[in-house]
């Protein structure tokens, strides 16, 4: 029997790329910048030489349409909404390697 080990990150932060759909009012986040804030997100960690203890992921919808682009890291499940491209170095800083919350880009109770 094969044995396969797989690797903890100590963050992991999941990006909404969600573009929504034709029937649905609702902008997704994909069509705020998503992609693009999880490119950088993803260039940003790997340049940090980082790749080994944060994990950069796409998500689907995160069901918080409204405070668009969102994010979430892990473990701690901090939400961050209303993200821009200038905010990844913040959130990189502050959360991922420093565990504080970019207070002025948290959402609080996600429903």
């Amino acid at each position: 029997m094969k044995v396969i080990v797989m690797k903890k990150y100590k963050k992991h932060i999941f990006i909404c790329e969600h573009v929504g759909d034709k029937k649905s009012s609702k902008v997704g986040c994909g069509k705020l910048g998503g992609k693009e804030i999880k490119i950088k997100f993803k260039k940003r960690i790997s340049k940090l030489g980082l790749t080994e203890s944060i994990r950069v992921n796409s998500s689907g919808c995160l069901g918080a349409c409204k405070h668009g682009p969102v994010a979430v890291v892990y473990p701690k499940g901090t939400w961050y909404g209303n993200i821009k491209l200038e905010d990844v170095e913040k959130i990189i800083k502050s959360d991922l390697l420093n565990s504080k919350a970019v207070k002025e880009l948290e959402i609080k109770n996600v429903k």
